[in-house]
């Protein structure tokens, strides 16, 4: 099997860049920023 290196910009941008994955994107910067409670992201604009 053979994964795609998120690091790559086209590979970030297919993952995370897609209005219909906008939930895994928000869960990844929460995840990411050490967010949670009140300052955690609730919604972004893609």
């Amino acid at each position: 099997m053979r994964f795609v290196d998120v690091k790559s910009d086209i590979a970030f941008k297919r993952i995370f860049g897609n209005e219909n994955k906008k939930d895994i994107l928000i869960s990844f910067l929460n995840a990411v920023l050490d967010l949670s409670g009140d300052r955690e992201i609730g919604d972004i604009e893609i």
